[in-house]
């Protein structure tokens, strides 16, 4: 097992050990509450730019906040292993294929831990594909991120997505 995936696997299990809701009390002298609620927004306003770049097929602000060779995704059975393999393998390919492309995350919860945070997100994807096919589907994934100076990087991301229901919300 690599470094990074060590990393990985030791991040998932600290997420596991923490408390399930707000934010984790580590440290003997816990953050102002003030500052631990800034934090968590700002997670999930990492979230929201995540997804609103690849909304835009931005892949230069993607460079940014993806955690470059550090990065790993995992959509359903596949995996990449740096941000190069994700954009150049995955990512970039799709978004050529992909018209009226939108890409919405809800429901987001975070957690932070002095310079790590963990999110967990319900998401919203549709986009018309070649060939008059069309895709809309709704999933769940999770983002664990690293604090870099004042601004989170993404590490992981993990998402399996299915058809949309009847029963699912609307896209936000």
């Amino acid at each position: 097992m690599n470094s990074t995936a060590r990393r990985v696997f030791a991040l998932l299990l600290l997420s596991i050990a923490l408390p399930v809701r707000g934010t984790s009390q580590m440290h003997q002298h816990p953050a102002p509450r003030s500052v631990a609620n800034a934090d968590v927004a700002s997670v999930v306003q990492a979230i929201q730019a995540l997804f609103a770049a690849a909304e835009r097929g931005d892949l230069a602000a993607l460079d940014s906040i993806y955690a470059g060779d550090s990065l790993l995704v995992i959509e359903g059975a596949g995996i990449n292993r740096g941000w190069t393999d994700y954009r150049d393998n995955h990512l970039a390919p799709e978004l050529k294929e992909f018209a009226n492309f939108r890409y919405r995350p809800f429901e987001i919860e975070a957690r932070v831990s002095g310079n790590l945070a963990w999110a967990t997100f319900r998401y919203a994807l549709t986009a018309d594909l070649p060939n008059n096919g069309k895709a809309d589907v709704v999933g769940r994934g999770t983002a664990i991120l690293e604090r870099h100076g004042n601004r989170w990087i993404v590490r992981l991301t993990q998402t399996a997505s299915r058809a949309r229901r009847p029963s699912d919300p609307a896209m936000p």
